[in-house]
């Protein structure tokens, strides 16, 4: 009798621990269940940053730069100070130890059509409406003695002469441009005219050639 005792414990000892093995294995397949849904939900995560680091990036790149070479463009526009000036620094380069005694830019055709004396010799040279390249040139023959003589009398030349006048009309509302700029004598008064356009109005002023002050005529 005490023998099938024994039995029937160490029966009831192997259901226990077939029990508790089963509910071990589940519990060791409940970790590997849920390893796929969190790598599941890192996906999206990482795709939503994605989206927005590049979009504000891309936005903010292409804005300021778009603004600038349009603010450029317009601070040198052809026919402006800038370009009548760039007009005669290109022909004096050309034609070194000359004076340029006349500028006059074409806004039609967009081009200077500028007049220099060089050792007696009077050049007609064209010059684009940036006042970079020099498009034609001629020989006009001697110049006049009087055009010489005003411009060895001419302590003010004709650049800064337009450079005055451009500061002088600098207050002026509307669009300033150059039209055109020449030595001439007055009363016994040697200046250089120059007039521009400002808003489709012309406008004249003239410099005194031997002591540079600026008179409005308009």
């Amino acid at each position: 009798m005490k023998h099938t005792e024994k039995i029937l414990t160490l029966s009831s000892s192997a259901v226990i621990g077939a029990l508790l093995l089963s509910g071990c294995g589940a519990n060791n397949d409940e970790p590997a269940a849920e390893a796929p849904a969190e790598t599941t939900a890192a996906v999206p995560e990482n795709e939503s940053t994605a989206e927005i680091t590049d979009d504000p990036s891309d936005g903010q790149a292409s804005d300021p730069s778009e603004d600038a070479s349009g603010s450029a463009s317009a601070s040198d526009e052809d026919g402006g100070e800038a370009a009548s000036l760039a007009a005669v620094e290109t022909v004096l380069a050309k034609y070194e130890g000359g004076d340029v005694a006349d500028i006059d830019y074409d806004r039609r055709n967009n081009v200077f059509e500028v007049e220099v004396i060089q050792n007696d010799t009077k050049h007609d040279v064209t010059v684009d409406g940036a006042g970079q390249n020099i498009t034609n040139e001629r020989e006009d023959g001697n110049a006049d003695q009087d055009d010489l003589d005003e411009l060895g009398q001419a302590s003010i030349s004709i650049d800064e002469a337009i450079k005055r006048v451009f500061e002088e009309a600098s207050s002026q509302d509307g669009t300033v441009l150059f039209d055109d700029a020449s030595l001439d004598e007055d009363n016994g008064t040697l200046n250089w005219e120059v007039e521009l356009d400002i808003d489709d109005r012309d406008a004249t002023y003239y410099v005194d050639a031997t002591e540079g002050s600026v008179r409005a005529d308009n």
